[in-house]
């Protein structure tokens, strides 16, 4: 059997004839008209059980309270038969690790996958794993003729995403808003289209790399594909906390050995890749410039402005001649101390090295 004869099976046995009931009430019939476009949407037997199962669990719907009084099938009675006719199928279900990057979805199928039912909750859909801990969010994107303008910044690669507003107020308290925010080491799934006339199509998992505010005070998401978003501030983060710990371990050398380790380490740094282009730096590099430089900055000759809570050290910064960005190596010869003043005069003002 195929999902479009499940649904069928469905519409003929539970809404149409909810539809053509003559003692129907337009009210009743209105919504059991929406719930029959749902079944008919589906395109896998798993997700129209579970959407079976979510309405068999909303028993104030009008629709069900009818059923029995308009001496039809209720939906208990259609959800065990269901199981027992498809039961084969039951498991043929669209899962978010079934989606695939470039395929379009209708907006049924993205809500199904999400557990929502009702196109009305808005383009922000948090799914909560069974215990109530956050799972991932999807989000709907529409950049023309939408409630919102939203654009891709970068085609593929970096969204502009207008948070959820209640009356004109964009507020990150919000709970769509907020399990976007709350939540950035799980995946957003980005779904967009270019007009409301078409479906969405699926981009992939992305992070919520920024919040951004607009002069009208509306505010908006900068999504960045996982790849180039979440993986790569990880990167940055360990390799930074990396470099501090190296540092320090550096510091307990005697000079002796350090510049040994020095003689016969690489020129050229490591490179990884981040949001930009990071460098692994040699940690003896840093402390053996700081040695030379015996707490006076290079530039000004002036002592350092302040000692470091952490260790009573003089404040000072290492800064290559030539910049690691333009292949400079990472030696001593290339690196001086600098105080802070001078640190910044040589990377936004008049330079005494080159660049």
């Amino acid at each position: 059997m195929s999902v479009s004869q499940a649904s069928e099976y469905v519409c003929e046995f539970f809404f149409d004839p909810t539809i053509e009931h003559p003692e129907c009430d337009e009210k009743v019939r209105n919504i059991a008209i929406n719930f029959r476009a749902w079944a008919r949407s589906f395109t896998h037997t798993g997700n129209l059980f579970d959407f079976l199962k979510f309405l068999e669990g909303s028993p104030d719907s009008i629709v069900f309270a009818n059923q029995s009084k308009l001496g039809l099938k209720t939906i208990t009675e259609v959800v065990s038969d269901f199981e027992t006719r498809f039961r084969i199928e039951l498991t043929d279900r669209l899962s978010p690790d079934g989606l695939q990057i470039g395929k379009t979805y209708p907006a049924r199928m993205i809500h199904a996958i999400c557990g929502s039912y009702d196109l009305r909750s808005g383009g922000i859909l948090p799914v909560n794993r069974k215990d109530g801990s956050p799972k991932f969010v999807a989000v709907k994107a529409t950049l023309s003729g939408g409630d919102y303008p939203n654009e891709w910044l970068e085609n593929g690669k970096r969204l502009k995403y207008f948070m959820k507003a209640i009356s004109g107020r964009f507020k990150e308290i919000y709970k769509d808003n907020a399990a976007i925010i709350n939540n950035p080491q799980n995946p957003v799934l980005v779904f967009v289209r270019n007009t409301k006339r078409e479906d969405f199509t699926y981009w992939g998992r992305f992070f919520p790399f920024a919040i951004h505010t607009e002069t009208d005070g509306s505010k908006w998401f900068e999504l960045v594909e996982w790849s180039n978003g979440l993986g790569e501030l990880q990167s940055i983060a360990a390799a930074e906390s990396s470099l501090v710990e190296q540092v320090q371990q550096s510091l307990k050398l005697a000079p002796e050995a350090r510049q040994r380790r020095l003689a016969g380490a690489p020129s050229q740094p490591e490179k990884q890749r981040a949001t930009i282009t990071i460098f692994k730096r040699n940690p003896d590099v840093i402390v053996e410039v700081l040695y030379r430089a015996n707490g006076i900055c290079e530039a000004c000759l002036e002592q350092a402005p302040f000692d470091r809570i952490s260790d009573g050290t003089p404040y000072l910064e290492v800064h290559h001649k030539i910049p690691l960005s333009k292949d400079g190596p990472d030696t001593v010869e290339n690196a001086v101390a600098l105080c802070p003043n001078c640190h910044r005069r040589e990377h936004s003002g008049p330079a005494i090295w080159t660049r």
